[in-house]
């Protein structure tokens, strides 16, 4: 009878608050929402006086013939461009051929040199003092590419360097380019080794992370393992082993019975390489020595096992210290060599990287390595058999990353057999780790004396394709992309922006990135035709119409400007009538703002006055230009005459010719906002209003100073406005860079501009509580969500520690059991892929249907006590819901990645399996031996994501004077309940304390005070003073916080103290002479009568206050355990005589690791005092076994061990 009860009142319970949840009206409470918000965009956003005013500008639709004009003077503009570094590249080609024919001594040369910087040569230039003769007979090549970097016109600001390259100069031990410092050197030997005829390269990598090598070490030897692997081309094959004092490699997890267990050559594909640089870094430290005879007899075997062509060369590179555990596995090493190559077939060549580390001292390790390289068996007394496939392969130390690109151009040098590419040649964009951008090169080689010299300039890459990348900013009408000549995309609106890229693009072929139904013809049409027109319709994406216009630029490139015609035209071109607000508008920075009556906004400087004026570099001629220069006083004054000059006289400054019409047309707009926003009583819970043109002409009210490098039109609220037009758009929470806490930004899309407000996150909850005030109770949880599942508002949007960022929280994250039934409907949510070129990763993320006109409600009523209802808000981007939860809700299971954004599962994807939104690589590793994933590249691009712009881009100028009175004063104190409080501008209820309980007296007080309504958080906003003069500053836990920190670091301090006097009494260590021929253990009774005479003291010597403590095999510390090495051969046996003179060099000074090294081996060499001398800089501080302080005898001895090694 009580199972029955029970189950009746669970039953009963479960319907009364289904019940609850049914009685509210989600459809009214929806179109409540709706009007609420609808009168934010007729009012706050200004959206009808927007429409009035645009209506009165005259406009001149673009069409066709404006496309193709554009085309034209893009591909004019970029042309030139080229023409201009080749015809520079062509004239110095000339001069130094001649100088090469004159000169025999080494020419090769990278300019700039850090170290020639300021540099006489620059001072005699552009000086009259000295004729070029003169100049080019003193300085050379030098001379000449200085001549050459004037001759480069049309690139103010974007070249970066130029290098001369000379074959013979190559053929060394050292890069001719190792003092020069500021440059990544690796991109110069990319180029350089582009103009060689590779044959198939076969190379096997052995890689050696012993404990012999320092962390430095091991960390250069891994650089120059993951650096050659991307030298590699696609036919070509590698191999890695990795050695310790076991050998090591990647496991792939082929599961195909016909590939053998063992490792064997495998196709250089980019997953395979991929899955070979992850076990590199995966890579530590080995503990013991390093087996050099295993490490190669492995790599050997590798060849054995593996199938050659007749014209293959196979390569072993063994990338190591060099360090041996005795001196016979030297002779095991050759002789290993001379047998398992004695009846090879093909050519073999073994190259050494000897991997040195300054701080370490060199005994014979290159030597080892130099005879591995030259496979000197006779030295050795190895007896070998002649073999004429075995060749003598090259030794080269390297200390630093900069000198990869040499090694692997020597190295790789076997396989060359052709001669040289003398033709022209640009690069792929190449990531330069030293000046962290894109760069694009240059390059001409010709032969010379019969030696190859190559010639190369590098530029911006972002220079090159200003026009192609700000060619649009509504890419839902037209947008522009350029790829090769073998159709390989370089610039496209998928990928990121060059100038905010922060790593190495990988480019790929335009099929997959234009997703269209007649691709083929298309792409075929673009690679044979000069220029063309192309129209089809796109059946992959709702029949929409596309036009594709094309020109070729050279023999380069080919530039594509894509036309939507089912798409209505925004961004009309007009003529703005004259303002005369534009003579007032405040333009980035303050230095010319007397006028101005300043205040402070929250954190930031700003005025009342005025609205202020920000121009993103997309409204320059020369975006890249503008990006790159200062924009001093004079420079802004020649752009503010050139905006209020109303009787176009003035000359263009360098802006766009729409942008002053567009500067014009947004002063109309904020005059109205400006008023509004001092008029309103919303205004309370506005951080700031702004409009933004499509050509990025920004202005903003408060007027505020923007920090250099926003671009208005890649934000996400300017993005997604364009992406769902007629509707007003929500961005999820993000903290304000200004001050206000955290923001949601609210914006919408006319055919001319953008408008867009900044509200307090506070305010969501308080329109939600306006027509569901049930949402206050502890059973109920209210929540709003945009089209993709992320959260705009949820009472659990951050923990009460802050360890949670508020942005970026999904549906997912706070509400797993809603989620997982939503997935359930299949008409309201969709989980898709698509694939982000721009980092290579496969994006798992959710679309819901914001056209859906039902309460969505659990697919399974009641489900775990849980009932809920989402409905979405008309002609928004956002979803309202609710949930009544019956008892204690327990999350279901949802793969959620809390450290990145890696999915768990990249091999799987159900519709209806519940996940974060996460990523997957898109080159991932292979599971089996067949490619599982060759059909990953047919999804859909990623397409209009927003950049992920730097957080200094988003910054206002702070202001760190107090003495400048509030915009708009801030007093919480007058809030008296949490309805009034919610949402006010700098204002939170502080409901909580830290720990989560409920405060008994919730009140309103500062962000400062009581951040994210947790009285006493730590606000995010370090130097903001506190806003107001509340009340509730009694209540403030900073004094109470700093006197508990004082008073324990003064215990600390106080029990170290004690701890030192406790365990280090004061005494004197004493050393017997060396000259004392007697010793009596009366010597060392030490007692408080020593100082007696006859105790023999001044026999004794006081120790050196900065000497190191000795060893003494008569007194060790108890835990000491001496570790069981191979490579002992000293078993306590010495046949010196106790009068030898070597005893004197006692206390021998062991070589031991830098201080970040935590492992030191019995393995490790050891040496003598003397073999510092000539290298004083490289002497350190030996380590020894800690000696107790008391009852010790302290002598000085001569440990002999490891006398295999030494």
């Amino acid at each position: 009878m009580d199972l029955l009860s029970k189950v009746a009142t669970f039953i009963l319970l479960n319907l009364l608050f289904y019940g609850c949840v049914a009685t509210i009206d989600m459809r009214n409470i929806s179109n409540n929402l709706s009007q609420d918000i609808k009168a934010l965009k007729t009012e706050e956003l200004g959206i009808s006086f927007i429409e009035k005013l645009f209506k009165n500008f005259k406009t001149n639709p673009s069409n066709e013939i404006s496309i193709s004009t554009s085309l034209k003077e893009m591909s004019s503009k970029l042309e030139n461009k080229i023409n201009n570094i080749f015809f520079a590249i062509n004239n110095a080609t000339l001069l130094l051929d001649n100088f090469l024919n004159n000169r025999e001594e080494s020419s090769s040369v990278l300019l700039p040199c850090v170290t020639e910087k300021n540099s006489a040569l620059d001072i005699l230039i552009n000086s009259n003092l000295i004729n070029n003769h003169s100049i080019n007979e003193f300085f050379g090549s030098k001379y000449i590419m200085y001549q050459m970097r004037k001759n480069i016109t049309l690139f103010p600001n974007a070249l970066k360097q130029q290098y001369f390259i000379y074959e013979k100069d190559v053929k060394t031990r050292y890069s001719p380019f190792s003092e020069c410092t500021g440059h990544d050197e690796n991109i110069v030997w990319k180029n350089y080794m582009s103009h060689q005829h590779y044959k198939r390269k076969n190379v096997i990598l052995l890689l050696d992370h012993g404990g012999s090598l320092s962390q430095r070490q091991l960390q250069i030897a891994k650089s120059i393992a993951k650096d050659t692997l991307k030298y590699l081309d696609v036919h070509d094959r590698v191999a890695l082993i990795a050695i310790a004092s076991d050998w090591s490699y990647s496991q792939t997890g082929c599961s195909d019975e016909n590939i053998k267990s063992s490792i064997v050559l495998q196709e250089a594909k980019s997953s395979y390489l991929l899955l070979l640089e992850s076990f590199v870094d995966s890579l530590i430290r080995g503990s013991g020595a390093t087996n050099h005879v295993i490490g190669v007899q492995k790599a050997l075997d590798v060849i054995s096992k593996s199938t050659f062509n007749e014209q293959d060369t196979v390569m072993i590179m063994y990338i190591t210290r060099g360090l041996l555990s005795s001196l016979t596995e030297a002779r095991s090493v050759l002789k290993i060599i001379a047998q398992q190559t004695e009846d090879i077939k093909l050519p073999l060549y073994i190259h050494t990287c000897a991997v040195i580390d300054d701080s370490k001292p060199i005994m014979y390790e290159t030597h080892f390595l130099q005879d591995v390289a030259n496979q000197n068996f006779f030295k050795y007394n190895i007896t070998y058999t002649d073999n004429q496939y075995r060749y003598p392969g090259y030794m080269l130390t390297v200390n630093k990353t900069d000198d990869i690109g040499f090694i692997v151009n020597n190295f790789f040098s076997i396989f060359n057999e052709n001669p040289f590419i003398t033709n022209k040649h640009i690069s792929l964009p190449y990531w330069d780790h030293q000046s962290k951008d894109l760069t694009i090169s240059f390059t001409s080689g010709w032969m010379s004396k019969n030696n190859f010299a190559m010639l190369g300039i590098d530029i911006f890459f972002s220079n090159i394709v200003e026009d192609i990348t700000y060619y649009s900013s509504n890419q839902q009408y037209s947008y522009a992309f350029m790829i090769n000549l073998e159709g390989v995309v370089l610039v496209h609106p998928s990928i990121s922006r060059p100038s905010v890229v922060n790593y190495q693009l990988s480019f790929v072929d335009m099929k997959h990135l234009e997703k269209v139904s007649f691709i083929d013809e298309l792409r075929y049409k673009l690679l044979t035709e000069y220029q063309g027109n192309y129209t089809g319709t796109n059946y992959n994406n709702n029949n929409e119409t596309l036009n594709y216009t094309w020109s070729r630029v050279g023999q380069w490139y080919i530039i594509c400007i894509v036309l939507n015609k089912s798409y209505d035209l925004f961004n009309k071109p007009f003529k703005a009538s004259p303002s005369t607000s534009v003579k007032k508008l405040l333009y980035q920075n303050l230095d010319h703002s007397e006028s101005y009556k300043f205040c402070k906004h929250l954190n930031q400087v700003a005025t009342l006055d005025v609205a202020s004026l920000y121009l993103s570099s997309s409204c320059f001629q020369s975006p890249f230009s503008a990006s790159k220069s200062t924009q001093d006083k004079l420079i802004v004054q020649g752009y503010l005459a050139y905006l209020k000059d109303d009787t176009n006289l003035l000359i263009n400054p360098g802006l766009k010719k729409e942008v002053r019409d567009e500067v014009s047309a947004l002063a109309h707009i904020l005059d109205f906002l400006r008023k509004r926003h001092l008029s309103s009583d919303t205004s309370k819970y506005i951080v700031r209003r702004y409009a933004s043109s499509y050509s990025g002409v920004l202005q903003m009210f408060p007027g505020t100073v923007l920090a250099p490098g926003l671009e208005t039109t890649k934000r996400p609220w300017f993005l997604r406005a364009l992406q769902q037009k007629d509707r007003i758009i929500f961005v999820p929470p993000y903290l304000d860079q200004g001050g206000a806490g955290y923001i949601v930004t609210v914006a919408y899309a006319t055919p001319h501009v953008v408008s867009a407000i900044d509200v307090t996150h506070g305010y969501m909850l308080k329109l939600i509580l306006k027509h569901m005030p049930h949402c206050l109770n502890d059973k109920v949880t209210c929540f709003l969500i945009d089209d993709s599942g992320y959260i705009i508002y949820h009472p659990n949007l951050m923990d009460f520690d802050g360890t949670k960022p508020i942005e970026q929280q999904h549906i997912v994250h706070r509400e797993s059991l809603v989620a997982n039934d939503m997935l359930n409907h299949k008409h309201f949510i969709k989980k898709l892929l698509c694939n982000n070129y721009g980092d290579n990763t496969i994006q798992r993320y959710y679309k819901l249907n914001t056209n859906f006109q039902d309460v969505l409600a659990n697919f399974v009523p009641g489900e775990h006590g849980v009932t809920y209802r989402i409905i979405s808000v008309p002609n928004t981007n956002i979803f309202i819901g609710v949930v009544n939860a019956s008892n204690d809700v327990i999350a279901t299971f949802c793969p959620c990645n809390v450290i990145d954004r890696l999915c768990f599962n990249c091999n799987r994807m159900e519709e209806k399996e519940c996940e974060c939104p996460c990523e997957c690589s898109l080159e991932s590793e292979p599971k089996t031996c067949q490619d599982t994933n060759q059909n990953q590249t047919d999804n859909l691009p990623c397409k209009w994501y927003a950049e992920e712009t730097p957080s200094t881009e988003a910054n206002f100028a702070l202001h760190e004077e107090s003495n400048l009175e509030q915009c708009f004063p801030i007093n919480c104190q007058n809030e008296r309940s949490q309805l009034k409080c919610l949402g006010v501008i700098g204002c939170e209820w502080c409901k909580y304390d830290l720990t989560g309980d409920v405060l008994k007296k919730p009140f309103c007080a500062s962000l400062n005070t009581c951040f994210n309504g947790v009285y006493g958080s730590i606000s995010p906003y370090k130097g903001l003073h506190d806003l107001t003069a509340s009340p509730e500053s009694e209540y403030s836990p900073l004094g109470p916080i700093l006197g508990l920190i004082i008073a324990m670091c003064l215990l600390f301090i106080l029990l170290y103290i004690c701890y030192r006097s406790y365990t280090n009494p004061s005494m004197d260590r004493l050393y017997l002479s060396s000259a004392q021929d007697q010793f009596r253990m009366s010597d060392v009774n030490v007692n408080d009568n020593y100082h007696d005479l006859g105790n023999h003291r001044d026999k004794l010597l006081k120790e050196d206050c900065s000497a190191p403590d000795p060893i003494s095999p008569y007194c060790v510390a108890t835990n000491y355990r001496r570790n069981n090495t191979a490579a002992d051969s000293d078993h306590g046996y010495s046949t010196m005589t106790p009068h030898d003179e070597s005893e004197h060099l006692s206390l021998a000074p062991m070589e031991v690791d830098s201080l970040e090294d935590d492992i030191m081996s019995d393995s490790t060499s050891v040496h003598t005092s003397l073999s510092f001398k000539n290298n004083p800089s490289h002497a350190v501080s030996p380590i020894f076994t800690k000696i107790p302080h008391r009852n010790c005898m302290v002598v000085p001895v001569t440990v002999h061990r490891n006398m295999e090694a030494t």
